[in-house]
């Protein structure tokens, strides 16, 4: 799983552990987004989606959740996915999760956010 976010996502799922594996931190302008995004040679093929984001922080994460979000014990991890039917519904415009991959592996995400004309 992957999940692309808002980083104040992130400091609302209270995560005040390092991280397990750093994610990728990236600068980006607040407002609502377009994200398309698309993935080469999963074990499921080629996949692609269409997603919305919502940036409050002028920061966004990207990386496998259960390095982000899992604290110090299973349990912490097991909560959010039980409460999020694991990544498939997370509630909150602010993240998105892309779980079609088929498998765990290394994947080279092609990521393109169009800011909301509205938003400029």
């Amino acid at each position: 799983m992957i999940m692309v976010a808002d980083m104040e996502y992130l400091n609302d799922q209270k995560k005040s552990v390092p991280f397990s594996v750093e994610p990728i931190i990236r600068k980006v302008k607040n407002g609502i987004y377009t994200v398309t995004w698309s993935i080469k040679k999963t074990w499921n093929g080629d996949i692609d989606g269409l997603n919305t984001l919502k940036v409050t922080s002028d920061e966004i994460f990207i990386s496998d959740p259960c390095y982000v979000i899992g604290g110090t014990s299973d349990e912490e991890w097991m909560e959010w996915l039980t409460k999020t039917s694991y990544g498939e519904d997370l509630n909150d415009n602010r993240a998105f999760t892309i779980y079609s991959m088929g498998g765990d592996g290394n994947y080279n995400l092609k990521l393109d956010f169009e800011l909301d004309p509205k938003e400029n």
